[in-house]
């Protein structure tokens, strides 16, 4: 719990084996192991023993069919707020983040509806971390591009999954979440920043990779995730163009 909220953290898990149970140990150990309240892992159809593993360790297991990182994102969330979530945290249990970083998240959650995490900071990039100049850059890059077309705060990275959401972001957009691959994180942020609500961006570690990555394991495939995420952001700021934007909760209405 914090501050009397639970906390849920969900993981995509797609062929994880060989790190998830010590991510799931690090996260719920965090602040002595009274601050993650429950950890829900979702088995995006794995081939090896991700399954055995998640359950032996003591996180929720869940089954998504539906290939892809964003459906398995998708499902977490869906199950953490049936489960009683206040504060919805997403990160990857591959040894990328640190369970503790939570607590930076969790720093900022009275005063905004998303915390996100960021990966380009260099003094917290890990030296065998997968990111070298080019997805750094890269990363920032495609979040300055969302920042300016948007308007939003400062954003310096586009993929990073280490985020934290309150259930009543969650349920704002929720209805217009449709990505089920790779690029599903940016569709997060131009939502959230469509419907008005507050974001804030806080720099958190990146270690090395336990495993092979599906989404940056090559240059290539970095490539056309970013591409897509491009697009996707181009065609939503089209769209957003014809809609008035909906305000925050905190910002009054103004009189007819």
């Amino acid at each position: 719990m914090w501050q009397g909220k639970r906390v849920v953290v969900v993981f995509p898990a797609y062929n994880e084996e060989a790190g998830i149970a010590a991510a799931i140990a690090d996260f719920l150990a965090v602040g002595g192991g009274s601050v993650v309240d429950e950890i829900v892992a979702v088995d995006n159809n794995s081939r090896d023993r991700t399954a055995d593993l998640i359950k032996a360790a003591g996180a929720t297991y869940v089954r998504e069919t539906l290939q892809g990182y964003g459906h398995a994102l998708q499902r977490g969330m869906a199950e953490a707020t049936a489960r009683g979530a206040h504060l919805i945290v997403l990160a990857e249990p591959d040894g990328t983040f640190a369970g503790k970083d939570v607590l930076k998240l969790l720093a900022f959650a009275e005063e905004f509806d998303v915390v996100l995490g960021t990966r380009t900071t260099p003094e917290l990039i890990w030296q065998e971390a997968n990111m070298g100049r080019f997805l750094r850059w890269g990363n920032w890059a495609v979040a300055k591009l969302l920042q300016v077309l948007f308007g939003g705060p400062s954003l310096s990275d586009c993929g990073c999954t280490l985020r934290l959401l309150r259930r009543e972001a969650y349920l704002a957009i929720r209805e217009g979440l449709t990505v089920g691959g790779s690029h599903f994180l940016p569709e997060m942020v131009c939502l959230a920043l469509h419907s008005g609500l507050r974001l804030v961006e806080v720099p958190v570690n990146y270690r090395g990779r336990t495993g092979e990555s599906k989404i940056t394991g090559s240059p290539a495939t970095a490539v056309g995730v970013g591409a897509r995420m491009i697009r996707l952001i181009l065609l939503y700021w089209v769209r957003y163009r014809l809609t008035p934007r909906r305000w925050a909760r905190s910002v009054p209405a103004s009189p007819r």
